[in-house]
């Protein structure tokens, strides 16, 4: 009997792990996912990005647009003996990179009973908007990031809109050319938005610093645009301005 009982305790088996052999499992299973772990937060990294960047590019060609309807349409007042220079038509103020730039331009998007006055002579005259392009201090201090607001003054009502709050860069400069003996005049238009998938890449960051699309985890979206002030060059080159864009004239000519 009591040899019995030895063997039996001798045959008893032992079940569980040691702590060493817990261990490895867990270095092995490390050593195993951490790579799999990287390529998920790579491909969701990727995936964030290329949204972002839809989103970015479609706001910038969304904003550029406003402008150059804008600036297309630019107007000044008329007058008898009145000299038309294209660098007056534009007002800029501030220190870049926070810059004011006011101009007059005839409205395209109001009521058409509030554009048009009683007819003068035959001819209905537009009411032009005072626009203004503001480039400002974004709401976090601790990023570059600016905000390019639009006001419009029509009548006795003040519209204002923030268009973006991801303006690195922003500016409106007069150019003038001259083809063939004949002299034109443009708006050259420059806007690029920046986001971020991490706040923290843009700490440090300087205003107004150009950027790199290899920057870390940056969107970036560059835009330019040439803009031809149909208005200025109908009366600097003679011609009648075109009822068709700024009147509706009833009758014949």
């Amino acid at each position: 009997m009591v040899v019995s009982a030895h063997k039996s305790k001798i045959h008893k088996k032992r079940f569980g792990f040691t702590l060493v052999e817990l261990m490895i499992a867990v270095i092995c299973l490390t050593i195993i996912m951490g790579p799999m772990i990287l390529i998920l937060r790579s491909g969701t990294n990727t995936s964030l990005m290329g949204v972002m960047r839809n989103e970015t590019t479609d706001k910038a060609r969304a904003i550029m647009h406003q402008i150059y309807a804008d600036l297309k349409m630019a107007c000044f007042p008329l007058g008898d003996g009145a000299e038309y220079n294209f660098y007056d038509i534009l007002d800029k103020d501030g220190t870049p990179p926070y810059m004011d730039y006011t101009f007059q331009s005839y409205p395209i998007h109001q009521k058409y009973s509030d554009i048009f006055e009683s007819p003068q002579e035959g001819i209905n005259y537009r009411n032009p908007s005072a626009i203004q392009y503001s480039v400002e201090k974004g709401s976090n201090p601790d990023l570059p990031f600016k905000k390019l607001v639009r006001k419009e003054l029509f009548g006795n009502k003040i519209t204002k809109k923030v268009l973006s709050e991801n303006v690195n860069y922003f500016e409106i400069k007069e150019l003038f050319l001259e083809i063939e003996g004949k002299k034109q005049y443009y708006y050259l238009i420059t806007l690029q938005l920046i986001d971020v998938l991490h706040a923290s890449d843009m700490e440090g960051k300087k205003s107004n610093e150009k950027l790199t699309e290899n920057q870390k985890d940056v969107i970036l979206a560059d835009f330019y645009d040439v803009v031809y002030p149909e208005y200025f060059h109908a009366l600097w080159n003679d011609e009648k301005p075109n009822p068709n864009w700024h009147t509706l004239q009833q009758g014949s000519d």
